[in-house]
């Protein structure tokens, strides 16, 4: 996909505006983290999303030419944890979406204690690879988050080639599919990031919190990070006042530790 994508939908004003958006998340659990969104909370988002018709589509479709009159979303799952497959793709099935989920191919099968992971996060299971397979069969698909999830600021060779290049062979000879979604770990890039990713892929997300504008760019997609939907998963997604209230946590989010 080249510069073409750049020319993402276009868009009536709101009131209403069609509007689309990405939402990231990471586990799909109970315990509170605040990597962790609540299964039966996932559901009651989803089917709200589906109550007020929202398209679902898939990323690839998201960014292409816009073919419907409704606000659109894309479901994305960081780190390839165990609990999306557990919890996750089952209501996926049933409501028969589709979804995104980005691996850190050098983790398939353990953990997300990478050695960059911050002191104090939550040790979560990471998917086997038959666990991606069945994720595949399902038609969903599976989107490279690197190696070893390392910030890509900063990198010099072998490393580049080890976080990306290599990454993404390993998941495409393993899972035998194309590997054409990447998302930046922590949200880090540079010019350099970007350019490297944009040559193996289509798409790659961030993490700048915010609904897709007409003019987002393929390789720096913003998101919607699902920790400030969880004590609302009903409420309108499109709306002026979850507009307004995302954009209030957005500018809060640097203070995330004082402003939980």
């Amino acid at each position: 996909m080249g510069s073409g994508a750049n020319s993402l939908l276009p868009r009536r004003l709101f009131g209403g505006r069609l509007m689309d958006a990405i939402l990231t998340f990471h586990s799909v659990d109970r315990s509170g983290s605040v990597l962790s969104f609540p299964p039966e909370s996932l559901r009651r988002l989803l089917e709200s999303l589906l109550e007020s018709d929202v398209a679902v589509v898939s990323l690839r479709e998201l960014i292409g030419a816009r073919s419907t009159s409704r606000h659109r979303v894309a479901l994305t799952f960081d780190d390839g944890l165990q609990s999306v497959h557990d919890e996750a793709l089952p209501i996926l099935r049933q409501l028969n979406l589709p979804a995104i989920v980005y691996v850190v191919s050098g983790r398939v099968g353990a953990d997300n204690l990478w050695p960059s992971q911050p002191p104090g996060v939550e040790r979560f299971a990471t998917m086997s690879w038959d666990q991606l397979r069945a994720w595949r069969d399902t038609g969903l698909d599976i989107g490279d988050h690197t190696s070893t999830h390392e910030p890509l600021s900063g990198l010099h060779e072998p490393a580049w080639r080890a976080e990306i290049e290599e990454s993404v062979a390993r998941l495409e000879a393993e899972l035998g599919v194309r590997c054409r979604h990447f998302a930046y770990p922590y949200g880090t890039l540079s010019d350099e990031a970007v350019a490297r990713v944009r040559r193996l892929h289509d798409t790659a997300v961030t993490t700048k919190m915010g609904y897709l504008s007409a003019s987002a760019e393929p390789h720096l997609l913003p998101r919607l990070d699902s920790y400030y939907l969880r004590g609302r998963p009903g409420a309108p997604l499109f709306s002026p006042q979850q507009r307004a209230y995302l954009a209030f946590r957005s500018m809060l989010r640097p203070f995330r530790r004082y402003f939980p």
